[in-house]
């Protein structure tokens, strides 16, 4: 029998195909296999497995262009089924993973990162950390109500990204119309702008208090895209965002409570190419109009 049918007859075995030298897959091919896992397997496994890989994860910031720190949330522990002190200090344990796993990514990803989605249970000076190494951030969403601790630490961060496009602010303890003033300042250049506060309690929202007069800044021309998804919006206000926003293409006001009855505004609201009113379903054009509409379900209610 000759050695080539010999190896067919004995086919390397389970334990032989285990020594394999992982270190030695090509580095194109590591590419592919590292943009199918998220930001957690990444930096908790795969970057781990040899000196080889972690150099690949590292030395190409293309891989961290986008930031999540929601992807692979469901292999962390549910909190809403722990109480007491081992809630604590399992949310404590998961504010410091997430935390520590993005500023890594933003040093590795640096300039090149141009996404960042804040989700919950992150450290208070995460978005600062990530603002002074991403300058090219072009769209920002924050999910987590405490990121922004106060108007400072918001002018702050904002104010250095200078390329930012679209910003989506998922709950804040800050009032609105103070929101709009910090980013009227700091941010002209926005083309998309979207609030979302959920409502779980079945509260109005006027008894939550969680919305204030809008104060639509004169600052924001080149605004294209406009979301108050649950915000409390007079029509006065409204006539204000049609007046200081002459490029508006896309405005949501779905479970607002602006009524657009005027014909003034209904003849200005008629040149918007898209306009879903407060009455519209929440459903409507998710699909087509919000990147990230399912995230807000991914919140617990429980926390809030």
């Amino acid at each position: 029998m000759s050695k080539v049918d010999v190896e067919k007859a004995h086919p390397e075995s389970p334990s032989e195909e285990s020594e394999r030298d992982w270190a030695e897959l090509h580095p194109d091919l590591l590419m592919v296999i590292f943009r199918k896992v998220g930001m957690r397997d990444m930096l908790l496994h795969a970057s781990k497995v040899c000196s080889s890989w972690r150099s690949t994860a590292r030395d190409d910031p293309i891989l961290w262009r986008r930031i999540d720190t929601l992807t692979g949330i469901q292999d962390f522990p549910d909190m809403s089924k722990l109480r007491g002190e081992e809630r604590k200090a399992a949310e404590a344990s998961y504010t410091r993973t997430v935390t520590d796993m993005t500023k890594i990514a933003a040093d590795w990803g640096g300039n090149c990162v141009e996404q960042l989605l804040i989700g919950e249970y992150c450290e208070d000076d995460l978005l600062d950390y990530v603002a002074e190494r991403a300058r090219n951030l072009k769209s920002l969403s924050v999910i987590d109500r405490n990121i922004f601790r106060n108007i400072e630490s918001m002018a702050n961060a904002l104010g250095q990204l200078n390329k930012l496009e679209e910003l989506r602010i998922v709950r804040c303890k800050i009032p609105l119309g103070t929101i709009m003033k910090v980013i009227g300042l700091a941010c002209p250049q926005l083309k998309r702008l979207k609030f979302i506060f959920p409502n779980f309690s079945g509260k109005s929202i006027t008894q939550e208090g969680i919305s204030t007069r809008l104060g639509i800044p004169n600052t924001m021309f080149e605004l294209q895209y406009l979301q108050l998804v649950f915000t409390r919006t007079t029509t006065d206000e409204l006539m204000k965002i049609l007046e200081r926003c002459p490029n508006l293409e896309m405005l949501d006001l779905r479970s607002s409570t602006v009524e657009v009855k005027n014909d003034d505004i209904r003849i200005r609201c008629s040149k918007i190419h898209t306009l879903i009113l407060p009455d519209d379903m929440l459903s409507q054009a998710r699909n087509q109009y919000d990147d990230h509409y399912g995230d807000i379900y991914k919140i617990n209610p429980l926390i809030i």
